[in-house]
């Protein structure tokens, strides 16, 4: 009976506090000579970040001023997203977002990135709002997918890919 008694409570628990957590994904285009990131947020995560940060109401799927919403979203996720490629910030673009249901995605190109052998990941996106955030890394490159997990305490993940990863 104590060991029911302990699994409702601990389920109870969990479930009540709800767990933070983005994706990044990033891909090498070998045509395009580019790094493609997507970054998948929770719509209430982000929505309480931006209210937080920006001191504004905003609801993200009705707001009052499109442009508005955009322009915090860009400022915010460019802010907080840097990708350090072969020891040199890259250069960017804010492509935009889509949202999908309860999740936004936003969009990044990182130009002029020929081959990838050295990237650094730093993520800090919803880390200013919630002590638990964790944010899966998804890098690929020629075929070969590495991943990591950043937090509040290690918000920058390093990733290597070797000469044969190159396509050497």
């Amino acid at each position: 009976m104590t060991i029911l008694v302990n699994l409702i409570v601990f389920v109870m628990v969990h479930s009540v506090h709800p767990f933070h957590v983005t994706v990044c994904e990033i891909e090498h285009s070998a045509d395009a000579k580019t790094l493609q990131v997507s970054q998948r947020m929770f719509l209430d995560d982000l929505e309480k970040t931006l209210d937080e940060i920006y001191d504004v109401r905003l609801d993200i799927l009705h707001p009052e001023d499109a442009n508005k919403r955009d322009s915090l979203i860009k400022d915010y996720v460019l802010k907080h997203l840097l990708l350090t490629i072969e020891g040199k910030p890259g250069k960017r673009a804010y492509v935009g977002h889509e949202i999908e249901g309860d999740v936004l995605w936003c969009y990044i190109e990182y130009y002029n990135v020929k081959k990838l052998e050295k990237i650094d990941v730093t993520n800090t996106i919803f880390f200013d709002v919630y002590d638990d955030q964790n944010t899966i890394v998804h890098v690929k490159y020629n075929g070969v997918l590495k991943s990591g997990r950043l937090t509040r305490l290690w918000p920058t993940e390093h990733f290597e890919f070797n000469k044969a990863e190159n396509g050497r």
